[in-house]
């Protein structure tokens, strides 16, 4: 599936670990992965799909994709883009050219008519994709909740849009509980799992101890199946996280690595923690660039 896609990255802002520490991701990966016959790779939690296009533009090895998201209104967009992405691409520009001229009052209007229409759901699959992305380009933290004031706005990227189009053509699109990606895993499957964060706001619960516990059997299912499985989330030290203590009890049996975003490993110690996550895999590889980062951390201590 890979060699022809090069420009292929997410169409969207999400949260999530992959497009942070992609370099650490393909490091972490199973020694013998690029030499792998027939490899299905499969994200119950796709968000953004950071990891989804790096794999599938790095590995030609990887001959079918299975992504997965519960949020219907962000796989609705996928097959969108997959399908029409030549109609969404006219819907976007037009969208920009009634937004870009307004001043930043006028684009809060604009913004909050949107929100409005949006959240109404009576449009069809391109006006509802082209909202999606709309409010997702120009609200704060890609939220789509609060209208975001910026000087440049890249609302319509049609070159990544056709990219993206071309790299999900043969990809499969689900929108269930992650639990029914396993029904998709035959031969040799691995499955990158980045699943939502819990931060002690009002979703949270969406993620609680429960959930927790339920998405480690799941990892012990794969593993009992011997199909590979690597997972991020949120670490304990983190200030925008609060469960990296029950993932490192949980996955106890597991390799647990520490990770740090690029731009963190630049900042003092201190600081450092408050922007890594915890990657779990129920298997060992030596990370070289964790090895490094760990010589500059004992140089910086002294």
């Amino acid at each position: 599936m890979a060699g022809t896609n090069i420009g292929a990255q997410p169409f969207i802002r999400w949260q999530g670990a992959g497009s942070q520490y992609l370099r650490i991701l393909s490091q972490a990966l199973p020694a013998d992965f690029a030499s792998t016959p027939d490899v299905t790779y499969i994200e119950p939690f796709v968000g953004s799909g950071s990891m989804l296009f790096h794999m599938l533009q790095t590995y030609p090895n990887i001959t079918r994709a299975v992504i997965n998201d519960n949020n219907l209104d962000l796989m609705r967009v996928y097959n969108t883009v997959r399908d029409r992405a030549t109609e969404l691409i006219s819907e976007l520009k037009k969208t920009e050219k009634l937004f870009l001229p307004l001043d930043e009052e006028g684009r809060r209007h604009f913004f909050d008519d949107a929100r409005e229409e949006f959240d109404e759901r009576l449009v069809d699959g391109i006006r509802h994709a082209a909202l999606f992305i709309f409010l997702n380009k120009t609200s704060v933290g890609g939220q789509g909740q609060k209208f975001h004031v910026a000087r440049r706005y890249g609302i319509c990227e049609e070159a990544v849009l056709l990219a993206d189009a071309r790299l999900l053509k043969d990809v499969t699109i689900l929108c269930d509980d992650y639990e029914k990606t396993y029904n998709e895993a035959c031969g040799n499957t691995f499955f990158y799992l980045d699943p939502p964060y819990c931060t002690g706001g009002k979703n949270s619960s969406d993620w609680d101890h429960r959930e927790q516990v339920r998405l480690k059997k799941f990892c012990d299912l794969l593993n009992f199946r011997h199909f590979d499985w690597m997972l991020t989330k949120g670490d304990a030290n983190s200030g925008r996280r609060t469960t990296g203590d029950l993932v490192e009890q949980l996955y106890s049996n597991y390799d647990i690595q520490r990770i740090w975003s690029r731009q963190t490993t630049k900042t003092t110690p201190e600081k450092r923690d408050k922007q890594s996550e915890l990657l779990v895999r129920n298997f060992q590889r030596e990370i070289l660039s964790l090895r490094a980062m760990q010589c500059t951390q004992l140089s910086l201590a002294f």
